[in-house]
């Protein structure tokens, strides 16, 4: 089942948010195989695969501004000068090539199902799709399918903090013991090290138990004191080393409550969901998700397993509030496109804190809340997103205004190449 489509772009939002960057969030599910050896840093070891690219370093690095890139990167990720235009419209050739990598990433990978957005610059959007949201019920991918985006959800985070930063509620320099005083070294963490996952503060998906305790029961809904308990040593002194840690965000998930006194789920909402007319974007399980959105699968012996079932949201309950703030949002590609153009094109934030958020560190390659890689010469923006039985990547290209968003239904495999072939097929070889 395959189909493909370009949109005009929607209407500008009536209210204007206010001041107008899975990666993995499970064990074994992630960014990881995304990653190639020359982008990323030497992983850490723990009970299987880490969630994210987990680094040490002997030092927090310099940042490095987009969109130009640093000369120290090594040379197979440092772009080449391509082109610095994107198509003007996207017509039936040029829809048919896109579609053709679709088809065939779907196949090459395999998933039961495929979803990709392709937002051009002025707001015109391609969606292709191929194969199944679920395979029982058998029922197709549609544009309108909404994916769990996991860790794609920290950017919405990130945009809440700094947003409440720009408005002077708090400062991304404030300790974290200004706000949950009872953490461990609260007094030396500030905000900023918790965004650029500088604290050194342990990842709890990494915990020894962690995988049996959350995948034994996929109805338990977890609290953030039950979070907290997976939480061990810390690696590092804050701004010592980085280290991809999920704690990261649940706990500045927090400190936006603490901030606001409103949950962090109708903060995203009031902000940016419906400001921006995301209609199939969603906070889960504290908003309804559609009945009709993807199931998570797992490849298994030539098949797929199916990991959401019956479940009212996706993957299931469990991995959902356990991932809370670090990675409990779904959307469509759709959505995540002209979330991530309005989030880097600088509609939501003072053009200072734009720029905090978009200077990524030499050595890792990440900023604050977000991922910097390199496709074809073309340096983007964004995030990825790995759930159980999903893989997501939302890449925003800041030389032509152009965002691709990729979401499937099934986890653990290598996303960055069906994103390299979109590009080669969008801007030519």
């Amino acid at each position: 089942m395959v189909a493909a489509c370009a949109s005009a772009p929607p209407p500008a939002p009536t209210t204007a948010p206010s001041h107008s960057a899975g990666a993995s969030i499970e064990p074994s599910f992630g960014e990881g195989p995304s990653a190639s050896p020359s982008q990323q840093p030497a992983q850490t070891t723990g009970p299987g695969p880490t969630p994210e690219p987990a680094a040490t370093a002997p030092g927090t690095p310099a940042s490095s501004p987009l969109p130009p890139p640093s000369p120290s990167l090594s040379p197979s990720v440092a772009p080449s000068t391509p082109p610095a235009t994107a198509p003007e419209t996207i017509d039936a050739e040029l829809s048919a090539r896109l579609q053709a990598v679709v088809d065939a990433s779907r196949e090459r990978i395999p998933a039961p199902g495929l979803s990709v957005a392709i937002r051009l610059p002025d707001g015109e959007t391609w969606t292709g799709v191929s194969g199944l949201a679920s395979l029982e019920p058998v029922a197709p991918v549609t544009p309108d399918t909404v994916f769990a985006v996991a860790s794609i959800s920290k950017t919405f985070v990130t945009a809440l903090i700094l947003q409440l930063a720009d408005e002077g509620l708090l400062s991304l320099d404030d300790p974290l013991s200004d706000f949950l005083p009872d953490f461990p070294r609260a007094r030396v963490i500030t905000l900023r090290h918790l965004l650029a996952h500088t604290s050194g503060v342990y990842n709890f998906f990494e915990h020894p138990r962690y995988v049996e305790e959350v995948f034994s029961d996929r109805t338990r809904h977890w609290r953030f004191e039950e979070i907290l308990g997976f939480v061990a040593a810390p690696y590092c002194s804050p701004g010592a080393c980085f280290h991809y840690s999920n704690t990261n965000f649940v706990l500045l998930g927090r400190v936006a409550e603490k901030v606001t006194g409103t949950p962090l789920h109708a903060q995203i909402r009031e902000r940016f969901l419906d400001p921006l007319g995301l209609e199939h974007t969603l906070f889960q399980p504290d908003e309804a998700t559609p009945r009709d959105a993807a199931h998570g699968h797992l490849a298994l012996s030539g098949g797929f397993v199916d990991h959401t079932g019956p479940s009212l949201v996706i993957p299931h309950l469990s991995a959902v509030t356990v991932a809370w703030a670090a990675g409990a949002m779904a959307s469509t590609p759709s959505d995540l496109s002209r979330w991530a153009h309005a989030l880097y094109g600088g509609q939501l934030l003072s053009a200072e804190l734009t720029a905090e958020m978009m200077a990524y560190r030499l050595d890792d390659e990440y900023g604050l809340g977000m991922r910097t890689r390199v496709f074809h010469g073309r340096r983007a923006v964004g995030h990825l997103g790995g759930i159980r039985g999903f893989e997501n990547a939302m890449w925003y290209f800041p030389d032509t205004d152009v965002t691709i968003v990729i979401s499937a239904n099934r986890g653990i495999f290598m996303i960055d190449r069906t994103m390299r072939l979109l590009v080669r097929a969008l801007f030519g070889s």
